[in-house]
């Protein structure tokens, strides 16, 4: 039997669950743009969905020195994702924009590959360009490697709240329970 045709799929997923996903991805490609707003406007907002993805047992992290670049970051072998606050307004609309690009690619690691059907991924860019040509641009920065993964977590940071919660909920439902998350792992440091 292929992977995710029977009764439990890829990850363990049911058919019900992927099912959900997939139409909530379907639904903001196809969609037009939504009137609300995709960023959450409360820090309490921002600091529950941090709390999800811990219990999903992601490490979130905060850094004050990222290069002046860096926004955030995903690293999946340590399944840590950053945020940089020393190049992010102190804002809640400006964090929960990157936190749901960063939360994109640690559902990416959750469900071990892309969230968008091959199909799908051609609809994507259109509606990430028609949103945003300065978006659009900065995907071409990329290597074609990374493309497809940049491409789904800027869809996913347009979305609203509530959905992108929903989507991580149904991407990393198999990770997600009530126990305690231990702290990272410590990184080493080379002396000055």
């Amino acid at each position: 039997m292929r992977p995710g045709t029977g009764d439990v799929g890829l990850l363990g997923l049911g058919p019900s669950v992927r099912v959900r996903a997939v139409a909530a991805l379907a639904l903001t490609l196809f969609a037009p743009c939504f009137a609300g707003s995709s960023k959450a406007e409360t820090w309490d907002r921002v600091g529950s969905y941090a709390a999800l993805i811990r219990q999903a047992g992601t490490h979130t992290l905060v850094a004050k020195d990222c290069p002046s670049a860096l926004l955030g970051a995903f690293h999946a072998p340590r399944n840590a994702l950053l945020i940089c606050a020393n190049n992010i307004e102190d804002d809640p609309g400006q964090v929960w924009v990157v936190l749901a690009h960063e939360s994109a690619h640690v559902m990416q690691h959750c469900h071990g590959g892309p969230l968008l059907a091959d199909h799908q991924v051609g609809n994507a860019l259109a509606r990430i360009e028609s949103q945003s040509q300065t978006t659009f641009q900065e995907l071409r920065l990329y290597h074609q490697s990374q493309r497809r993964d940049e491409i789904e977590a800027r869809l996913v940071q347009g979305m609203p709240p509530d959905e992108v919660e929903a989507l991580f909920r149904s991407f990393c439902a198999e990770r997600l329970s009530h126990r305690q998350v231990p702290p990272p792992p410590a990184v080493p440091r080379s002396a000055p």
